[in-house]
This record gives structure tokens, C-alpha cells and sequence, in this order.
């Protein structure tokens, strides 16, 4: 059942006509999860300001962790209250127009269900603790099912930007980061950060690792018994080369919409994500990628490349459903 604070704007004409959905465990008051919710909220009001959009506070009481008694008892209307009453005072420290809700049920479920709604927000922010192997898997990750599910973008603040208290203000230019594997599986998030760029006059900065190309080379030589290519140096050189030629192309792409952008290709042989988050290191505002939704199990054990890039990354990563999103 939904809650609404009798006060809330809800249709308020001030209201700009899309929104960033922001979603946070209020409920949460420990030192990490205060710092959470502030890394949230700055993300949040930053992007907000930018993009000239309004927010939309949304909690949800998961029904698992009620208070004891029954459901419309004096305890638990209290319970209620208290949530309603924390929104109303978060929802004060934003600079733009805010709206905000309460409601109970599965937390995963229900924002996606509000990702759905009419008309969508542009982009949801969210939190992950960061829950890795059978623990996560058993307990089960909000953002991660957000990410895999939701048709729109989403801003995830990892444990390593939560406790770095990323401070976006102090950016003299604003620099994002687009990881790429030069494929159509990242064009989705190439288009959707040129739309940023260019409404906040950000630079782009192209980033592509070239470890998965050398990887999948070594891969497939050995499935071939005592077989090893005497040209693996210059396999791995005109691997090179096609990186550079494809990812220029994409560099004249962005200019030619009046966007600066640079590119910087990881040579290294290390997997895809280490590159990514080493270089969120430098200066760059936050790292916008493609995601495609794995398998859950899989994902539980082995990870993904968005998945380590939230964990690991200084700095929020947007991201973008290759197949899901549509620019």
C-alpha cells in the first residue's frame, strides 16, 4: 500500500515535467549508511541542476523487515510516520523541486515498477553495499536487480565513491567517462552520454580496454592442443590498430556534434574492469558503460565487468541496458 505525505507536492506546477528517480535506505542510520545516503543525494542534486529536472524520493518499507504486530497497529502506523517525516526532511535539502513517496512491498520490484511509470524518469540513482558471493546471492542486491531489469539508466554509488565522498562541485570541467568495447553492445551508452554531454557541456573521454581482444586470442589458440601462433605479436598489433582506427571514428562522431572528446586504449593484458576503474582515478566526473543483464547465478560468482566497475570505481557509474534502452 502506498504512502504519500499529505504535504508533498505531488502536483505541484513548479514541477519540471521529468524527473531523477532517487531511491535510498533511509531507514539505514549507521556511519556507512548515513555516508550512502549523502553520496546519494549529492549525486542525485548535482544531476538534477544540470539537467533542469526535478526529483522523485521514493523508499520502500520492505514488508521482510516490519516491525512486530499487526498491520494497522499504533506500532507499526508509528513506523510509518517516522519514514514519512524522514523523507519530508531529506526531501528540504534538495535545491530543486522535489516529490516523495512511501511504499511497502518488495523494494526491487516496486522501483522498477515506478521506473515504468508515465512519464518514466530520466534516470534513477541508487546505493549498492556492495554484497559479494553466496551471501549476495542468497540476500539479494537491489541495484543489481534494478540494473538488469530497468529500461533507463542508472547512476549506482559504489562502496569506493561512498567512502571517497565524491564531491562533484569541485570539478573545473566536467569529464565523462565512456567505457566501450567499440561493439554495438556499447553503443546505447556512447549515445546516451553524448545526450548528457552535451546538455552539461561535459567533455567525453572514449576509454576501451584491449585485454578481452587479447584474451579471447590466447583463448582460442590454446583450445587448438600445442598450437600457438608464430604471428601472435602481430595478431595482437593489428588488434591495435582496428581499436585505434574504430575508436577515432567514434571521436570524429562526438565533435561533429559540437562535444570535446579524446580517447585512451588500455594495452595492458588485465581484465576489462581493473582498467576501467584505474582510470576513473583520473579526474573524470563519472563512467558512463553498457550493461546486458546476465544470468543472476553467474553474475553471483564470477561477476561482470559493470558489476566490478561499480565496486571498485572512485566514482558513480551510469549504466545503460545495451538492449533494454533505447536512445
Amino acid at each position: 500500500m502506498p504512502h504519500h505525505a499529505p504535504d508533498a507536492p505531488l502536483e505541484d506546477l513548479r514541477m519540471p515535467k521529468h524527473s531523477i528517480l532517487v531511491t535510498d535506505d533511509i531507514e539505514n542510520q549507521t556511519d556507512s549508511g548515513k555516508k550512502r545516503s549523502q553520496a546519494i543525494r549529492g549525486a542525485a542534486s548535482f544531476l538534477a541542476q544540470h539537467l533542469n529536472v526535478g526529483v522523485e524520493l521514493l523508499y520502500v518499507e520492505d514488508i521482510k523487515s516490519y516491525p512486530p504486530g499487526r498491520y494497522d497497529s499504533p506500532r507499526i502506523r508509528a513506523w510509518h510516520a517516522q519514514h514519512l517525516k524522514r523523507l519530508e526532511e531529506l526531501s528540504r535539502r534538495f535545491q530543486v523541486p522535489v516529490t516523495y513517496s512511501l511504499k511497502d512491498g518488495p523494494p526491487a520490484e516496486l522501483i522498477l515498477k515506478a521506473v515504468r511509470s508515465t512519464p518514466s524518469p530520466e534516470i534513477v540513482v541508487v546505493g549498492t553495499q556492495g554484497r559479494k558471493g553466496l551471501k549476495r546471492m542468497l540476500i539479494g542486491s537491489v541495484a543489481e536487480e534494478v540494473i538488469r531489469y530497468a529500461k533507463r539508466p542508472v547512476m549506482v554509488i559504489g562502496p569506493k565513491a561512498q567512502e571517497k565522498g565524491w564531491n562533484f562541485n569541485a570539478k573545473r570541467q566536467l569529464k565523462i567517462l565512456v567505457a566501450t568495447d567499440l561493439s554495438k553492445n556499447s553503443r546505447a551508452a556512447e549515445h546516451y552520454a553524448l545526450s548528457l554531454a552535451k546538455r552539461m557541456g561535459a567533455g567525453i573521454v572514449l576509454f576501451h580496454c584491449l585485454g578481452e581482444s587479447y584474451r579471447r586470442i590466447v583463448t582460442d589458440s590454446s583450445m587448438v592442443s600445442g598450437w600457438v601462433p608464430l604471428n601472435l605479436d602481430e595478431i595482437l598489433a593489428g588488434i591495435q590498430e582496428d581499436a585505434i582506427e574504430a575508436i577515432e571514428q567514434k571521436v570524429r562522431f562526438f565533435e561533429k556534434h559540437n562535444v570535446p572528446c579524446y580517447y585512451k586504449i588500455d594495452d595492458k593484458r588485465i581484465p576489462a574492469s581493473c582498467a576501467i576503474y584505474r582510470e576513473c582515478e583520473k579526474d573524470n566526473s563519472f563512467v558512463v558503460m553498457g550493461t546486458h543483464g546476465r544470468n543472476a547465478l553467474l553474475n553471483a560468482f564470477f561477476g561482470s565487468t559493470a558489476r566490478e566497475t561499480i565496486l571498485n570505481s572512485s566514482i558513480p557509474v551510469i549504466t545503460v541496458h545495451s538492449v533494454k534502452y533505447k536512445v
